[in-house]
């Protein structure tokens, strides 16, 4: 019996851990405790703690709650930050990054009675945050004129979804790519214009092209390159 009750108990921690892994990604730690939000508007404690490295979710048990931190990360936004839910668990998304420290967050619907401290401790090791370098893989300005689109090669350090892609000439945007995927490593995105756009680059026979991109939880980039 007691060996049976010790196999059991072993088997509902692989579960466990597994059904944990398949909601916040495959090797991604998770925090040990998630930060909770009640129906009370309050987080269930002033205080949490996570490992460096680690994703801590985020549980709503009663009314609608999020995460939000405090202070801003390089992407001029919250350092980490959760969708906003009225139940069950999603991620706090940029708690991966930070090293060891204190990191005050709120909910911003219930700012007055929500408010706690994320403790990150020196165990682990903090994700590398995402950083880009881009490139313009276009090289004719006839033929981009003529399909509309603008190729941008876009190298990332580590994947991130969220990402968006502008190129200009001058103060004028030629076309933007948001909502972006971007997986580590290079790869091509297509960026569409609209007929000013094209009108514009058809009258000239070369054309200078800046290129920017917001990475979420990482510093911006930008890139430049030359239409003939």
């Amino acid at each position: 019996m007691l060996r049976r009750a010790k196999n059991g108990k072993r088997l509902w921690l692989v579960f466990g851990l597994v059904a944990a892994v398949g909601m916040f990604g495959g090797g991604i730690a998770l925090a040990a405790a998630p930060i909770v939000g009640d129906s009370t508007n309050h987080y269930s404690s002033p205080n949490y703690t996570a490992d460096q490295g680690e994703i801590v979710p985020f549980q709503v048990t009663g009314s609608q709650h999020n995460v939000t931190a405090t202070t801003n990360g390089p992407d001029g936004k919250s350092l980490f930050r959760s969708a906003t839910i009225s139940g069950g668990t999603t991620p706090v998304s940029g708690t991966q990054y930070l090293s060891t420290g204190n990191y005050t967050f709120i909910c911003t619907i219930h700012p007055t009675t929500m408010q706690a401290t994320l403790h990150v401790t020196g165990n682990g090791t903090p994700q590398a945050r995402p950083n880009a370098t881009l490139t313009l893989v276009s090289k004719k300005i006839s033929k981009v004129a003529k399909k509309g689109k603008l190729l941008v090669g876009v190298n990332m350090t580590a994947p991130v979804d969220g990402a968006s892609l502008v190129a200009s000439l001058g103060k004028a945007t030629l076309g933007r790519a948001n909502s972006l995927s971007l997986k580590a490593g290079q790869q091509t995105i297509a960026i569409g214009l609209g007929k000013a756009a094209k009108s514009k680059l058809a009258k000239k026979s070369k054309a200078s092209v800046t290129l920017t991109a917001d990475i979420p939880f990482g510093s911006p980039a930008s890139g430049k390159g030359k239409l003939k």
